[in-house]
């Protein structure tokens, strides 16, 4: 590592992205450090294999991560069928994993990032018919922001909770062991979820370790309200977790921060404009 260098601790699991992420960042002159954040335990897995050797009674499938997926079908392919159904990705990595590894199953929206935008892009483009449900294998922490979504559009989710998310134990460990190794060339703590930020969180709090000495970045909005929530100072947010947006916003934060300022006065004008709606019915 040249002195030139700047480390960013990155909150993510590893995962078959994570080599791309270090290539990528060296490549722009960071020193990527990575701490597994969460680690993920299986549930219901059976329901979920026999939801899968179903693909008639359904209209496609969303994936959030594909793992699951993966652990039901150990004793059996995935049908052809669902080939021909509408199915979603929230990520490019999770895109990736359904197309390496559940026979080439395309999936579309992986460049939507969260939940809230793969609800508009599903709402938005779906062609098919709404009588049969999406099946949605989740997790313990998954929100409601895709099931409201989709239902207040007309469409059935079956969300089958397949996985918990739990902290990693050796979060603390390579905390520390990247702190000590890096020392003074730590400048970024970049997080992926909100729940690694709860994580983080809760390891920082339970050892009194302030984060004021780094630029806290957030990958996508939900990423950086978690952080705010905890009280936190956001230096900057990527739109989407993908390593080129995360670069793009190392590079040049300013754009980031704009790109917020812009968000809030949009999102103020539209809550003026319900407000001034509510009053119009009201003197009606």
């Amino acid at each position: 590592m040249t002195s030139r260098q700047r480390t960013v601790i990155i909150f993510k699991s590893e995962s078959d992205s994570t080599d791309v992420y270090a290539e990528t960042l060296l490549g722009h002159n960071f020193n990527p450090v990575f701490v597994p954040t969460l680690c993920f335990g299986f549930k219901n897995l059976q329901e979920l294999g026999n939801k899968l050797q179903t693909p008639d009674k359904y209209a496609g499938i969303i994936f959030h991560q594909s793992t699951a997926v993966n652990e039901a079908l150990l004793l059996g392919e995935l049908p052809g069928g669902w080939k021909l159904l509408h199915n979603y990705a929230v990520g490019e990595v999770t895109h990736n994993l359904a197309l390496s590894t559940l026979q080439q199953l395309f999936t579309h929206g992986k460049q939507t990032g969260n939940a809230r935008n793969l609800g508009e892009y599903i709402v938005d483009t779906f062609d098919g018919s709404r009588d049969l449900p999406l099946l949605l294998p989740c997790g313990n922490l998954a929100t409601d922001t895709l099931l409201s979504k989709l239902a207040e559009n007309g469409f059935c989710v079956d969300a089958c909770e397949v996985y918990e998310t739990k902290c990693s134990p050796q979060l603390g460990e390579c905390v520390e062991r990247a702190l000590k190794e890096a020392g003074d060339s730590v400048e970024f703590l970049a997080f992926f979820s909100p729940s690694g930020v709860a994580c983080a969180m809760e390891y920082f709090r339970a050892h009194n370790i302030s984060l004021e000495p780094w630029k806290l970045v957030a990958i996508g909005p939900s990423t950086r309200r978690a952080l705010e929530s905890q009280g936190q100072k956001v230096y900057c947010t990527a739109e989407r977790p993908t390593v080129e947006h995360l670069v793009k916003v190392l590079l040049n934060p300013q754009d980031s921060r704009e790109r917020l300022v812009r968000e809030r006065e949009q999102m103020q004008e539209l809550e003026r404009a319900a407000a001034a709606a509510a009053a119009a019915l009201e003197n009606n």
